[in-house]
Protein backbone atom coordinates (compact mmCIF):
# COMPACT_ATOMS: atom_id res chain seq x y z
CA UNK A 1 0.00 0.00 0.00
CA UNK A 2 2.67 2.28 0.82
CA UNK A 3 3.79 2.13 -3.20
CA UNK A 4 0.57 2.91 -3.87
CA UNK A 5 0.50 6.01 -1.98
CA UNK A 6 3.50 7.33 -3.21
CA UNK A 7 2.72 6.95 -7.20
CA UNK A 8 -1.04 8.51 -6.21
CA UNK A 9 1.27 11.39 -4.69
CA UNK A 10 4.05 11.38 -7.88
CA UNK A 11 1.09 11.63 -10.06
CA UNK A 12 -0.28 14.14 -8.13
CA UNK A 13 2.49 16.41 -8.18
CA UNK A 14 2.96 15.68 -12.13
CA UNK A 15 -0.62 16.54 -12.22
CA UNK A 16 -0.44 20.02 -10.76
CA UNK A 17 2.59 21.10 -12.52
CA UNK A 18 1.68 20.91 -15.84
CA UNK A 19 -1.69 22.61 -14.57
CA UNK A 20 0.12 25.60 -13.31
CA UNK A 21 2.41 25.72 -15.99
CA UNK A 22 5.52 24.33 -15.01
CA UNK A 23 5.76 21.91 -17.20
CA UNK A 24 5.18 24.03 -20.27
CA UNK A 25 8.19 26.11 -22.00
CA UNK A 26 10.74 28.14 -20.56
CA UNK A 27 12.18 31.92 -22.04
CA UNK A 28 15.69 32.12 -21.05
CA UNK A 29 17.80 35.69 -21.26
CA UNK A 30 20.69 35.15 -23.86
CA UNK A 31 23.41 36.83 -21.18
CA UNK A 32 22.27 34.23 -18.48
CA UNK A 33 22.86 31.31 -21.11
CA UNK A 34 25.91 32.83 -21.78
CA UNK A 35 26.88 32.90 -18.69
CA UNK A 36 26.24 29.30 -17.86
CA UNK A 37 28.62 28.56 -21.01
CA UNK A 38 31.05 29.77 -19.07
CA UNK A 39 31.12 33.05 -21.41
CA UNK A 40 31.15 37.05 -21.97
CA UNK A 41 27.67 37.97 -23.44
CA UNK A 42 28.11 41.12 -26.00
CA UNK A 43 24.72 42.55 -26.44
CA UNK A 44 25.38 44.69 -29.48
CA UNK A 45 26.30 41.66 -31.48
CA UNK A 46 24.51 39.25 -29.83
CA UNK A 47 26.94 36.78 -29.51
CA UNK A 48 28.63 34.45 -26.47
CA UNK A 49 32.52 34.55 -26.52
CA UNK A 50 34.13 32.11 -24.61
CA UNK A 51 37.85 31.49 -23.99
CA UNK A 52 37.12 28.70 -26.87
CA UNK A 53 35.19 30.32 -29.06
CA UNK A 54 32.32 32.87 -30.38
CA UNK A 55 29.08 31.57 -30.69
CA UNK A 56 25.63 33.36 -31.32
CA UNK A 57 22.82 33.17 -29.09
CA UNK A 58 20.32 31.63 -31.65
CA UNK A 59 22.85 29.08 -31.75
CA UNK A 60 23.13 28.18 -28.11
CA UNK A 61 19.43 28.11 -28.21
CA UNK A 62 18.96 26.07 -31.18
CA UNK A 63 21.30 23.46 -29.80
CA UNK A 64 19.68 23.59 -26.52
CA UNK A 65 16.56 22.60 -28.45
CA UNK A 66 14.92 25.81 -28.40
CA UNK A 67 13.32 29.02 -30.25
CA UNK A 68 15.43 31.78 -30.73
CA UNK A 69 13.29 34.89 -30.44
CA UNK A 70 15.26 37.84 -31.79
CA UNK A 71 12.91 40.97 -30.51
CA UNK A 72 13.07 39.83 -26.90
CA UNK A 73 16.74 38.16 -27.26
CA UNK A 74 14.91 35.17 -24.92
CA UNK A 75 15.41 31.21 -25.86
CA UNK A 76 12.58 29.66 -25.49
CA UNK A 77 12.87 25.56 -24.58
CA UNK A 78 9.91 23.57 -24.23
CA UNK A 79 6.33 22.74 -25.21
CA UNK A 80 3.66 25.43 -26.66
Amino acid sequence: MMNGGRLVLGLALVASLALTGCAGKVRLASSKTCAAHGGTYDAASRACVTQVNTKSAQQICQAEGGYYDTGADVCEVGAE
